[in-house]
């Protein structure tokens, strides 16, 4: 799971996309993860699904290619018990033929893709509830 931006502008969003979207997109999570919905996996797979969704929000990796672009992704090096991260994210999200996946982080990716304009514009001009 990636989200890719791209600066069509000339201005230097480093600090938008380290400091400010990381700190969003976790106040999205706090503000609207529902855990009831996670309570089934945490029962059928004895995980804690909301601390492994928040660790990996938490501990993203950024990453900048040339002047333009940046990758936003969940860092996969980390651990939880003997599986990657990753492994965890994509069953919560997917789930399997025991369980209905529940989208979330798939569902932020696309919403922050999609209103990536909207949050910069709210960043720029301050407006933003995170300052």
């Amino acid at each position: 799971m990636q989200l890719t931006i791209t600066n069509k502008t000339l201005d230097n969003i480093d600090n938008f996309v380290y400091q400010y979207l990381p700190r969003y997109i976790n106040n999205i999570f706090e503000k609207s993860i529902n855990k009831k919905r996670l309570q089934s996996f945490d029962k059928l797979y004895k995980i804690n699904s909301y601390q492994i969704l928040n660790r990996a929000l938490k501990n993203l990796l950024i990453t900048k290619n040339g002047n333009n672009q940046y990758n936003i992704k969940i860092n996969n090096v980390i651990k939880i018990d003997d599986r990657y991260i990753d492994y965890y994210i994509k069953l919560i999200n997917y789930g399997s033929r025991d369980i209905k996946g529940y989208p979330f982080t798939r569902n932020l990716f696309n919403y922050i893709k999609d209103n990536i304009n909207k949050i910069y514009k709210e960043w720029e001009d301050g407006n933003s509830l995170l300052w």
